[in-house]
């Protein structure tokens, strides 16, 4: 049996819990792991795990009754439901190696039950099609012809009557936070209050076995859910088809009610084919067709004129085609010259809509790819041309020309998949509000650099990171406003997030003004936790990168907001999976800066090709600060501290490249080599190279699974005459060059 995608959905539902923003479990977040916990159920049904089962649904009453508002105890709930995916953890493990799971965890159900008021039952994969009908996605929903020929039944006329009533008020609570959506379509509240309705009126409807209003509200939910997380955007459109969803909705729940009286024997007999592909195309991205409104058809909704005058109009302007629609209505005394002007200014905003479209991001990522494919291309004919002694002078030209083109082309197309970090940087602004409320703190947000912009892909990989670093910076680097007040600080703390690009790389720092980190504390912790058995010597980057270990914390107790001791190590791999790096700068009593680098990931770059004996590098033109043949007397070795160069009165350190790479030079020398002075992060270096070849631009080429992770280089690129030549990383070269 295979466990492993198992193991990956219950993996993912604790690493969503661990970055849950304070404890904080809103409605959209309860239905994202509702719906996560649906693919555990169904790989543990593949599998026939029975205790996989009866705990998430254990755990899936918990997120019903946190939907639902009715339990008292939240931060009881938030702990049980962590301690689940704990359990979850250690069954889906047991059951993997030895094919059982012996111990008793019904006393973890009786939890669920005595919190909830709900009895669990273990006999789960044969009641839960009774009790929460499976939901399916939108293309498995019944076909509406076959829904109808259901015959309605009234299983509980109480609960029934009860459900038209509350449904009457969710509908028009759904109406009134839908307008406010429409003109506040980034705030992220209004969609929570339409959220909650919905999955509210989907809830009851799953019990009472009412199937087409459960199906219509579960599609619309999972459109509001997208649209909270950024994968659609709240456009008209959306707008449109939620309310219609909403109306269809409200007829529905009337026919319910005529049925109660006895006006309606088949109440849910109800067509939604259109509906549920107006949702179907909203799910997916495709906008609906809209055309530019004629101008008649444009006065005629304005109330200007009749159908008549307007086909009347229309016949006299066909007898004379000089004339347009206009003009021949204005001199027949239908319409004024300012009513033919405001239906004109409105036919033009129309078709200033249209023109905007939504993009599928595989698409634009295949377009920058074969974008870049041009560039190579072009890169072999340029040298192609080069090596010819007498070229046609017009096909130079004309090539000239094309290569001018491709080069707007370039940078066009990687632009559309930069975006700029500010919606990031005001998300983590916010949290470090709610998180500083939490803990009974009071913290000013100032953000920098939040213009700048980076790949889209790369965003949605940091945020996770950035998340755990604002509330360590909130929680454990502030000070309480009492303790600043007597350190003479302000009571307000400081949370700073600055963004830039360095170095050929981008940039996020994190600072605080808080206490900084205590240095023995740390070393005390790491003793006892035999991480080190000798703290001599360790300087202070060494003692602050013990934070990053796996299930080191130095809390002195477990909050809401940290202190399990897992959440900096999921930080440090994250950043590394995105080869970046994460500094710590510190200071007692003034405070705490997490510095987080992370490579460009541009598809093309502009290039510095050089040769270090026979093989060829790339270096990031945005790192390189000049290039020059030192005289001898530059060059300097010092004992203990290695070889330095003399650039314009500052001592740099020399990397020789070859020895690196372990590559035979031309040049040993470095009055006889060219050395580039290139920029890291922090500081700067001289490379050693044989030559200079000149200057491209290349296109990022990944090395592949197996050589990804190879330190001091980035990716490759395909050269003009076929071979590959290797695109270095600054950063990773510096620190390879102070290991060797």
């Amino acid at each position: 049996m295979n466990y492993e995608t198992l193991l990956k959905s219950i993996d993912l539902i604790a690493s969503d819990f661990l970055f849950l923003d304070s404890r904080d479990m809103n409605i959209p977040t309860a239905g994202n792991f509702l719906n996560n916990l649906e693919n555990v159920k169904k790989e543990a049904e593949n599998l026939n795990i029975q205790p996989i089962l009866d705990v998430s649904k254990g755990m899936n009453s918990i997120l019903e009754c946190i939907i639902l508002d009715s339990l008292k105890e939240k931060e009881k709930a938030l702990s049980i439901f962590e301690a689940g995916i704990a359990l979850l953890q250690e069954i889906a493990n047991e059951q993997k190696k030895t094919g059982q799971y012996p111990k008793d965890y019904k006393s973890y159900l009786e939890q669920i039950s005595s919190l909830t008021g709900i009895a669990i039952e273990t006999s789960y994969v044969e009641k839960v099609e009774e009790s929460m009908p499976e939901e399916k996605p939108l293309e498995e929903e019944k076909p509406a012809a076959a829904a109808s020929s259901e015959q309605f039944i009234i299983q509980d006329e109480s609960l029934l009557r009860d459900f038209i009533a509350e449904g009457t008020e969710y509908i028009e609570e759904i109406e009134v936070n839908i307008l406010n959506l429409e003109n506040n379509p980034e705030d992220k509240d209004y969609i929570n209050a339409i959220f909650r309705p919905f999955h509210s009126i989907k809830g009851v409807a799953s019990f009472l076995n009412l199937e087409k209003i459960r199906g219509l509200s579960h599609n619309l939910e999972s459109l509001l859910d997208k649209a909270r997380n950024g994968e659609l955007s709240v456009t008209p459109h959306l707008i449109d088809v939620v309310l219609a969803g909403a109306d269809a909705l409200k007829n529905m729940i009337s026919k319910l009610k005529e049925a109660l009286e006895g006006k309606n024997d088949n109440p849910l007999d109800v067509d939604l084919s259109d509906l549920e592909g107006r949702i179907k195309n909203v799910d997916q991205g495709i906008e609906q067709e809209r055309t530019v409104q004629k101008l008649g058809e444009i006065l005629v909704d304005e109330g200007a004129i009749s159908k008549e005058a307007l086909e009347e109009g229309l016949k006299k302007s066909a007898d004379n085609p000089t004339k347009k629609l206009g003009e021949t209505l204005i001199q027949e005394g239908s319409v004024t010259p300012k009513q033919v002007s405001q239906a004109l200014r409105k036919q033009a905003e129309q078709a200033s809509e249209m023109s905007t479209i939504r993009v599928d991001t595989r698409k634009l990522d295949d377009l920058i790819d074969m974008v870049g494919e041009l560039v190579i291309t072009q890169t072999m004919v340029q040298q192609d041309i080069n090596n010819q002694d007498d070229g046609n002078k017009n096909l130079t030209r004309n090539i000239a020309q094309l290569f001018r083109i491709a080069s707007s082309l370039q940078k066009i197309s990687t632009s559309l998949r930069m975006i700029p970090i500010k919606q990031t940087f005001q998300r983590m602004a916010r949290l470090a509000r709610d998180v500083s409320k939490n803990v009974g703190k009071v913290v000013t947000v100032e953000m920098e650099g939040e213009d700048t912009e980076l790949d889209r892909n790369m965003v949605d990989e940091i945020y996770n990171p950035l998340v755990h670093m604002i509330r360590n910076s909130v929680d454990h680097g502030l000070e309480t406003a009492e303790e600043r007040l007597q350190c003479g600080k302000p009571e307000k703390g400081l949370i700073q997030l600055k963004a830039y690009h360095r170095g050929g790389n981008f940039v996020v720092e994190i600072s605080d003004d808080g206490r900084g980190l205590n240095k023995e504390k740390i070393l005390k912790k790491a003793l006892a936790n035999h991480v080190v058995n000798n703290v001599e010597g360790l300087t202070d980057q060494e003692i602050y990168r013990m934070i990053f270990l796996p299930g080191f914390s130095t809390a002195e107790k477990v909050t809401d907001v940290s202190g399990r001791g897992v959440g900096m190590d999921v930080v440090r791999q994250a950043i590394e999976k995105l080869r970046g790096k994460i500094e710590i700068e510190s200071t007692p009593g003034k405070g705490t800066t997490f510095i987080a680098r992370f490579p460009l990931t541009m598809a093309i770059i502009d290039g510095m090709i050089v040769k270090v004996g026979k093989e060829r590098f790339i270096l990031p033109t945005t790192a390189i600060r000049q290039a020059l043949r030192p005289t001898r007397e530059a060059y300097n070795h010092i004992m203990g501290q290695g070889e330095t160069i003399n650039v314009m009165g500052q001592l740099m350190p020399l990397v020789r490249v070859y020895d690196i790479f372990n590559i035979e030079p031309e040049n040993v020398n470095p009055w006889d080599a060219i050395l580039i002075v290139v920029e890291g992060a922090t500081n700067a270096k001289c490379l050693l190279v044989d030559q200079i070849i000149g200057k491209a631009e290349v296109v990022i080429k990944s090395l592949g699974d197996g050589l990804k992770d190879i330190d001091g280089i980035s990716g490759g690129a395909i050269m003009g005459d076929g071979q590959i030549g290797l695109i270095i990383d600054p950063e990773g070269l510096f620190e390879l060059s102070e290991r060797c």
